[in-house]
């Protein structure tokens, strides 16, 4: 039987550029660009899109970071759904806003920053730009912060369906930084199988071999 597609699924707040190295390493690997999706469904619209992309043959989903927050929705609407791992990624919350699931820190700044009810691009959250320390190289530094989307606002008051479908798929978990600890934490409770890099959040840009190897074992442990 064919192994599973990995679909490689970015953070809403980064484009699918973030995947592309990864992508390049397997055949079996595929890079999904979902954006231009809008309200007032954001949840269902994006797994629709998605779903409309791949579900013709079984696929496995590797959500980024905030991409996680899509898994009931994904589990709901696809039919070929095999398993789903969580890449340095906030687990679901189903029921509940963006806003509501994030850090307290981060749900009071971002209202501020916004304008025109639109957010302004991810690295500028925050007291100091993070791609500075992510990224040795410039020129990738610069194409990755280009790409960034303006995302709206409204995403983030947007709720995530109260559906649980995605707790009876196969599910791992993969850390690559300290922030993501404690959903790693959680996921070796939850007995799912789970890795843990000493990398950084976006490591799929910086050590893609590293990134695509440990991807690709956790879809075989799903398999």
């Amino acid at each position: 039987m064919a192994r599973p597609r990995i679909v490689l699924i970015a953070s809403p707040f980064v484009s699918a550029s973030s995947w592309a190295l990864v992508a390049n390493m397997s055949p079996g690997f595929l890079a999904l660009d979902y954006g231009g999706v809008r309200g007032p469904d954001w949840y269902g619209g994006v797994a629709a899109r998605i779903v409309e992309k791949v579900d013709g043959e079984t696929w496995i989903g590797a959500l980024h970071s905030g991409a996680g927050g899509f898994a009931p929705a994904l589990a709901a609407a696809a039919r070929r759904l095999a398993g789903l791992i969580f890449v340095d990624a906030a687990l679901p919350y189903p029921g509940r806003s963006w806003l509501e699931a994030a850090p307290q820190a981060l749900a009071d700044r971002l209202p501020r920053m916004a304008r025109g009810g639109i957010l302004p691009p991810w690295n500028e959250w925050f007291a100091r730009d993070p791609t500075a320390r992510l990224f040795a190289d410039d020129v990738t530094r610069e194409a990755f912060v280009r790409d960034l989307p303006r995302v709206p606002f409204a995403f983030l008051d947007a709720r995530s369906p109260s559906v649980t479908d995605w707790e009876n798929l196969p599910v791992a978990y993969l850390q690559l930084s300290r922030a993501y600890a404690e959903e790693a934490a959680t996921a070796r409770a939850r007995g799912w199988p789970t890795r843990t890099a000493d990398l950084h959040h976006l490591a799929m840009m910086t050590q893609p071999a590293i990134v695509a190897r440990l991807v690709a074992d956790l879809a075989e442990a799903l398999a």
